[in-house]
């Protein structure tokens, strides 16, 4: 007799299971005719009932069909037979090799290197791995508080959809922080809360960009804003970055018609170089004669170590040219995937529309922890421990790098940032190094990666705001062990 209770399953579910593997394993043929389920009751000591839903169960799957006044029997075709048949078409399809379309947009995503996408924003924890915060400092137990909150009794309106611009008490808390730390001019109608920054940068290229638009980078560049107006089909014109930034007096000549200029001015990335006040003046007027708008990225702004964090080049925007692009992903935690957009007001709608359709909002019970946490002034207090933090710990890397690696890299401190640069000597390939310190367990990615005109030397960017003084000394050493050999490394020359 079968015991209902055994495991748990319901006693008709085991009838199915056995009868559907015998079905599958050729034990019972197909056309077979199955006991009638007053009879299969009284052999396995069951109700009738029972034997009745496994039967029905059986039929509505396909594995059985009913003949009026005969009985039930095995089916001829079995859904399994279906799935088959679809699998093969299928394989069949891909062998033919005539693949639906692509759209523009989607041909020249295609086109894009996934793999070493991949490899530059899957976080692998090991030094140097760039644009990591210090995880293991962040107060998780305030966060947990918040959020416990949260979770027990979330207003009724959190658990619906809100307001593709974003949780409004979130956007009130972004732009008080921005006014008062970064000297952003606006209000809480001009914020629109994105999946990070490159959310952002995908939201104005979208908007601003059609098919061969101008769209003016700084290079070295963020590769992921290169990509995201690639991806737009605009025309990408680099422009190399000098001791004060983008170089505005050769722009002119190389960027006619520029519709977007994309920029880090508080921090350039990857060089770490500050844009000077006159050349942040400059880029303005420029702008404004081009009738072009300005992205400014200032994606880590707040880690300034002398003096206080530089005002952002919004704040001295009077026209409206000035689109400001901010993350959370470092100053909170990078899975968190929550940014801002600081916008025009004549553009709040287009960018909130736009929001709507690609994916309504981002989480709204993750915004609503991270207003608390802002207006709560933890936020504000732990950018002060991480400031002061990150300053030590860059200084250790290089005091390390001074110690281990003289005459191999050349590494100083920076003004800002969670990373500095190590210059290689001249002729030295800094992606052959990159690659061969992959090897050895130390991520530092080759900065000739970033620009596309070229640079006089190679380099190496060493992220060093995740990683304590035993990580940083051990990274320091395995990076000895690869520079020793630099000989390995020069770049064939040239004859001519």
């Amino acid at each position: 007799m079968l015991d209902e209770r055994d495991g748990g399953v319901p006693l008709y579910r085991k009838i199915y299971d056995a009868i559907r593997r015998s079905i599958l394993a050729g034990e019972v043929q197909r056309g077979t005719r199955l006991p009638a389920s007053r009879t299969l009751a009284g052999q396995l000591s069951v109700s009738r009932l029972t034997v009745v839903n496994a039967y029905e169960q059986l039929l509505a799957e396909g594995y059985l069909e009913g003949r009026a006044g005969s009985g039930t029997y095995v089916a001829s075709e079995l859904p399994d037979d279906l799935l088959s048949v679809k699998f093969a078409s299928k394989k069949k399809a891909e062998s033919r090799g005539r693949p639906i379309r692509l759209s523009k947009f989607g041909e020249r995503l295609a086109a894009l290197d996934v793999e070493t996408i991949r490899a530059r924003t899957i976080s692998t924890l090991r030094p140097f791995q760039n644009g990591l915060p210090a995880i293991d400092e962040f107060p998780f137990d305030i966060w947990s508080k918040i959020a416990l909150r949260v979770h027990r009794d979330p207003p009724r309106s959190v658990l619906a959809y809100g307001d593709p611009q974003g949780y409004g008490p979130l956007r009130e808390a972004i732009a008080a922080h921005l006014r008062s730390s970064r000297g952003v001019v606006c209000d809480a109608d001009q914020v629109v809360i994105t999946s990070g920054a490159q959310q952002a940068l995908d939201l104005a290229s979208r908007i601003f960009l059609s098919e061969n638009d101008t769209a003016v980078i700084e290079d070295p560049c963020y590769l992921e804003a290169r990509s995201s107006f690639s991806a737009a089909g605009a025309r990408i014109v680099p422009v190399a970055v000098d001791d004060e930034g983008i170089d505005i007096r050769v722009a002119p000549r190389r960027a006619k018609n520029a519709k977007l200029i994309y920029v880090t001015p508080s921090h350039q990335y990857p060089l770490g170089v500050t844009m000077s006040l006159t050349r942040r003046l400059e880029l303005i007027e420029w702008a404004k004669k081009q009738d072009a708008l300005i992205l400014e990225d200032d994606y880590d702004s707040e880690f300034r170590y002398s003096g206080r964090p530089l005002a952002s080049l919004q704040g001295l925007d009077r026209d409206g040219r000035v689109i400001y692009l901010g993350t959370f992903s470092k100053t909170v935690f990078p899975s968190i995937r929550l940014g801002c957009v600081v916008v025009p007001r004549e553009y709040v709608g287009v960018f909130t529309a736009a929001r709507a359709v690609i994916d309504v909002h981002s989480s709204l019970i993750d915004q609503v922890i991270l207003s608390r946490f802002i207006s709560e002034g933890h936020y504000q207090r732990h950018i002060r421990r991480m400031r002061k933090l990150y300053a030590e710990r860059q200084h250790l890397l290089v005091r390390e790098c001074e110690k281990q690696l003289s005459g191999l890299l050349d590494v100083r401190e920076m003004s800002a940032g969670m990373h500095v640069v190590g210059w290689l000597p001249e002729g030295v390939d800094d992606k052959a190094v990159a690659e061969r310190a992959a090897t050895e367990g130390v991520k530092a990615a080759a900065v000739s990666n970033y620009s596309s005109l070229g640079l006089p030397r190679g380099g190496l960017i060493l992220g060093h705001a995740a990683f304590d003084a035993k990580e940083m000394r051990a990274g320091v050493k395995k990076l000895k062990a690869v520079l020793d050999s630099l000989d390995s490394f020069k770049r064939p020359s040239r004859h001519h």
